[in-house]
């Protein structure tokens, strides 16, 4: 899959792609069906599939400050993509520029003139543009009037209780620790990757290392205990293990971190690149009178992951 970071200037055998156009931050089940719908044209019209999303995410770019709260990294993002046999990864520009624009200069100059676009599919409750003034009907309509087709999708329901598939109801589910029901809506499990990083060590002097990421942008979610795999870049063993995500309340941590122990493993993989899978939660963050207790409690946490993945 080809990764191009702007809509400018673009090459011609770079333009004239079935595109997928959304944010798809977690491609989530409503977003492979979108894409699904996408291959399927791009195949009849015999034209490259794309997905193109905005970089950064507009709610950062008008809310810098906002928490946290993205589903998933570039990288992830790219990998199932490419995974998924799209060919061309558009990444817009979310700046100025593209702000000031209504919608019919979105449709004319990054989907026309920029992508060169043959045929888009969004979600029929896609809003864009200037004040976000723009909607499926008028996309439809500036689209059509320079030779580009559309297509809307209905939004995938689930039940009432739940609402859609969606980004928005996948946060939720991880906000509450329900790393499984957000893995139900993914169609695979909650990942977080990134660089192994130093801790204090800690928790190699309690008996259980561990292998530290950071956050970065992406959503906090329920502090606590989850059995968990984990994956080093460029292989495909996955290990299980046990993960802790919080503050670390029993030696007054301060910053919010993914620790990740890995069963029967020890090798040194700072600076190496490591995705966390999320099965299922086992229990809140607490704080502990002493490390003797909570030593005690991980031993417990550690039997109850085994047993999640079957281990004696």
């Amino acid at each position: 899959m080809k990764i191009l970071e702007h809509y400018k200037g673009l090459k011609k055998s770079d333009q004239g792609a079935v595109i997928a156009l959304g944010n798809f931050d977690g491609l989530h089940r409503g977003h492979q069906v979108v894409i699904k719908k996408a291959a399927e044209i791009a195949d009849g019209l015999k034209a490259p599939l794309a997905i193109a999303c905005f970089r950064p995410h507009p709610v950062m770019f008008f809310r810098p400050d906002t928490a946290p709260f993205r589903l998933m990294s570039p990288r992830i993002r790219a990998t199932i993509l490419s995974e998924m046999g799209v060919d061309n990864l558009y990444e817009v520009p979310f700046d100025n520029e593209l702000k000031s624009m209504d919608d019919k200069q979105f449709v004319d100059i990054v989907l026309k003139d920029g992508l060169g676009a043959r045929h888009v599919i969004v979600g029929d409750d896609f809003k864009y543009g200037k004040d976000r003034c723009g909607d499926y009907q008028s996309l439809k309509k500036h689209c059509e009037a320079v030779g580009i087709g559309v297509t809307g999708i209905v939004p995938i329901s689930l039940h009432q209780s739940y609402g859609k598939y969606g980004s928005t109801e996948i946060r939720e589910a991880l906000r509450n620790g329900d790393v499984f029901f957000a893995a139900h809506m993914l169609s695979r499990p909650w990942i977080v990757d990134g660089e192994v990083v130093k801790g204090d060590q800690l928790g190699r002097t309690l008996g259980f290392p561990t292998a530290n990421i950071d956050f970065t942008d992406r959503i906090r979610p329920r502090g606590g205990i989850y059995a968990a795999e984990c994956r080093l870049d460029g292989e495909n063993l996955w290990r299980p293990g046990v993960a802790y995500i919080g503050k670390r309340p029993t030696v007054d941590g301060e910053d919010y971190r993914l620790e990740m122990h890995i069963f029967n493993f020890d090798a040194d993989i700072y600076g190496q690149i490591l995705d966390v899978a999320f099965r299922t939660f086992i229990r809140d963050d607490v704080k502990f009178d002493s490390l003797d207790e909570m030593t005690v409690q991980m031993k417990k946490d550690a039997d109850g992951a085994r047993a999640v993945f079957g281990i004696l």
